[in-house]
Parts: structure tokens; sequence; C-alpha cells
């Protein structure tokens, strides 16, 4: 049941829960530096904690922004309950007098079909939808509720994956390519459920967040409560060092991006005077912002240092296989790289 009076501005809520919402704003406004005021926003929203608190607190702080707010919801079709959530999801939009689009796909259909797990088939349905929404509304940004416990674990799961540094620190709080944000990226998800318990409103629990099956689960359920056990303020680390990968990221960004801008004029081709130039921190990037550049596909940082030590050693024409159909051929005068058969030269 929704509580008879739901807050509508910053002024309806009690003082502690008011600076909350404005530690979300500046966020906004001063860690991401977005321009928010007079926009359009998709807020990915579900019947669960995080978004629930994603849609309140940004519906508390509309009228401050002047911020026009669409609601997306896409219901994944694996628990019985769904429709259920649905349905008290938009008599929420509805009180709050915010338009809300939905969805339903069969995300474990999906899976079956592409060969790929649960987790994994949810995501891509899921991005698709919220994009197809953003673009049919016109909207400015793509809102989605991942908080700090979210970025914890991804830390984690890029840490077991192998993922070198910047990319360790975890998911952006800000990723312009999809304009997407994450406002609540270094908020604690206790925070999230305090602030909807002093405004009165209730949640539903996905019994599948418990499911040992499941990596991230393992993760939340056994790792995450041990690290903190022998650090409290492990939450604090992960934000930390969050924002040392952002910075660091940005930092690279400037280096490599004019070397790239280079390489697509040059047919994706890198001059051996270049690479020698350039810290091996600098080149190893390089390689694979060029590679990135020509198409999807992981690259792996062991064969990025193969074929760097291949081109040091002047080992003329070695062949490099990268995912995605890439190659890299080292040649006398440098390293040309090349995309899957028929893709276009960026120039």
């Amino acid at each position: 049941m929704l509580p008879p009076n739901l807050p509508a501005r910053i002024q309806d809520l009690p003082p502690v829960r008011a600076r909350f919402c404005l530690g979300v704003e500046r966020f906004l406004l001063h860690k991401l530096a977005l321009p928010l005021q007079g926009r359009h926003v998709v807020l990915a929203c579900s019947a669960g904690s995080d978004s629930l608190a994603l849609l309140l607190i940004m519906h508390c702080l509309a009228s401050r922004l002047n911020l026009a707010i669409t609601v997306a919801h896409l219901d994944h079709s694996l628990r019985p309950e769904s429709i259920r959530e649905s349905h008290e999801l938009a008599q929420l939009c509805s009180r709050l007098n915010r338009p809300v689009v939905s969805g339903c796909c069969n995300v474990g259909r999906y899976a079956r079909k592409s060969g790929i797990g649960l987790e994994e088939a949810g995501r891509v349905l899921r991005y698709r939808f919220l994009s197809g929404v953003r673009h049919k509304v016109g909207a400015d940004y793509l809102f989605t509720a991942h908080h700090a416990d979210d970025l914890a674990e991804d830390v984690l799961m890029r840490l077991i994956r192998g993922v070198g540094w910047p990319a360790l620190s975890g998911m952006a709080a800000w990723d312009p390519g999809r304009c997407l944000v994450r406002p609540l990226l270094h908020t604690p998800k206790n925070e999230l459920r305090d602030f909807l318990r002093a405004i009165d409103v209730s949640w539903s629990e996905d019994a599948g967040n418990t499911d040992p099956a499941f990596t991230r689960n393992r993760i939340r359920n056994t790792l995450i409560p041990l690290l903190t056990q022998e650090n409290p303020r492990f939450s604090e680390s992960i934000t930390r060092l969050h924002d040392q990968g952002t910075e660091d990221a940005s930092f690279f960004a400037t280096q490599i991006t004019p070397l790239l801008e280079q390489a697509r004029l040059e047919d994706h081709f890198l001059q051996s005077s270049l690479l020698s130039s350039l810290h091996t921190a600098l080149r190893l990037r390089l390689y694979k912002a060029v590679l990135d550049d020509l198409g999807a596909g992981q690259t792996l940082h062991d064969t990025l240092r193969r074929l760097d030590h291949a081109r040091q050693q002047g080992r003329t024409g070695t062949t490099f296989q990268f995912p995605g159909e890439k190659t890299a051929v080292v040649r006398a005068d440098g390293v040309h790289f090349c995309g899957p058969k028929g893709f276009p030269t960026k120039r």
C-alpha cells in the first residue's frame, strides 16, 4: 500500500531526508557536472528499493531542476509476481503524475536462443528497451539506480575477470556514449532503504538476488560481508577507488584521443616513430583504443603486451588475432590494425 501523502518537493521531506536528496543533486551537478536544468530524463524503474528511491528522489528534485521525468519499466517475465509489481509501479507513477512506458519480454527464452546466461540476457534486453524509450520520448538522459553496493560488486567481478586499470575501478557514473547516468553510484543501498522507510514507501524483494547460482549473488552475499568485516568502511574505499579510476581514465583519454584521430586518418596505422616515443602505459592503451575503434570484441591485455614485444623485437610480419575478427600486423614502419571484413574505415 502507498502512503496517503507522498512528498512532491524537497520542502515536503524531513530535514535529514531533504539533505540526503540534495546530496544526490550535488553529485549530478558538481561531481558529474551535468547540465540538468530544463532537461528530460528517463528513469529505469522496477518495484525494488533502489529504483523506487531513485524515482522519489528525482521527483522531489524535479521542481528545483525544472526536470521532466518519464518512467520506463520492463517486465522480464521471470517471476509470477512481476505482473502485480508492474501494476503497483503504474499506480505509484499515477500518484506522482509521472508518465510511465512499460514493456514486457521473455528473458529466459532470449537467453536460451542466444546461448547466454540469464543475467546477461536481462541486461541486453533491458538496455535495448531503455534506449528505445529514451529515443521515443526524446529524453536527454537515461538514469539507472545503480548504487554503491552495486559498484563494489562490479569492482570485484572485474577483479575476478582480470580487468586492468582504470576499468578495474568499476562502472561509469556518466556514460556519454549512451547518455546513461547513475546518480546513486556513490550512495549505499542501506541509505536508499532508510529514505523509503522515512516516507513510508514499501518495496518488493527479488528472491533471485539470493540465488548462489549467480556470480554476482555469491559476491554480494559472501565476499562483500567478509571484506566489510575486515574493513567496515569497505564501501567508502570502493568509492575512492572509483574516483581515482575516473580521474585516470579522463587523463588517459586526453592523451589517447588525438593519437586515435591520427590513426584513423592513416587507416588505423600506428607509426614506429610515434610508438617509440610513448610510455608503455600509453602504447598499450593506444593499441586497445584503435582495436575498440574497429568494432566490438574484448581485447586481452596479455595479447596487447605480446604485440608490443613483437614490435620492439622487430618481428616483421607477425600477425595477432583479436576478438571480433580484428587483427594487428607488425610492419617495419609500425603496426597496422584491421577490422572485420567490410568494416568501414573511420576518417
